[in-house]
């Protein structure tokens, strides 16, 4: 394989014609990312077949699950699988609007964001309008805004329940 060049994700997801497949095979991380993780871009294991429609636009696509973090942002929950755009121009000037996943001293996390002169503004929750809810700021202290602001979110996954309450019922007309 090392000789020809070719990888596993390759082996498994691309057409015998040589076209690309629809299916493109995104890093994943190896750790969780979340408060007290050993969470790294660089730390990856194995890969995740998604949609190339959905990673074909994205700068460094990379997939990875959510660690227990009790300041999430409200869409997210412990085990999600998320889809993360590493676009430098994107995270440079961070919209508000978008989740991001952030450096902070407790490790990787999943955080609103706003720019300011001195560093990076951090929420649990989008603050619109109303009072703040940006109560911790990031200062750049030297370093550039990318060694914080490290991806956009762009997709969440969830798992359905694994085991269903109750007997199985009827799946509907012509049972």
């Amino acid at each position: 394989m090392q000789a020809l060049r070719i990888t596993i994700p390759q082996i498994l997801w691309s057409e015998a014609n040589g076209h690309a497949s629809e299916v493109a095979a995104v890093p994943l991380l190896r750790h969780r990312i979340g408060p007290g993780t050993a969470a790294s871009f660089e730390i990856v294991h194995g890969f995740m077949p998604l949609p190339r429609g959905l990673t074909a636009p994205l700068e460094g696509p990379i997939a990875g699950y959510l660690a227990h973090d009790l300041a999430l942002p409200a869409p997210f929950s412990s085990g999600d699988l998320i889809l993360m755009d590493r676009n430098e121009s994107l995270r440079s000037i961070p919209a508000a609007s978008s989740c991001w996943i952030v450096a902070e001293s407790a490790g990787l996390r999943v955080r609103y964001v706003r720019r300011t002169q001195s560093g990076v503004e951090v929420a649990s929750e989008p603050d619109f309008e109303g009072p703040s809810r940006y109560r911790q700021t990031i200062p750049f202290q030297g370093r550039n805004i990318l060694s914080i602001v490290r991806a956009r979110i762009v997709w969440i996954g969830r798992e359905m329940e694994t085991s269903p309450e109750g007997p199985p019922g009827p799946s509907g007309p012509g049972d």
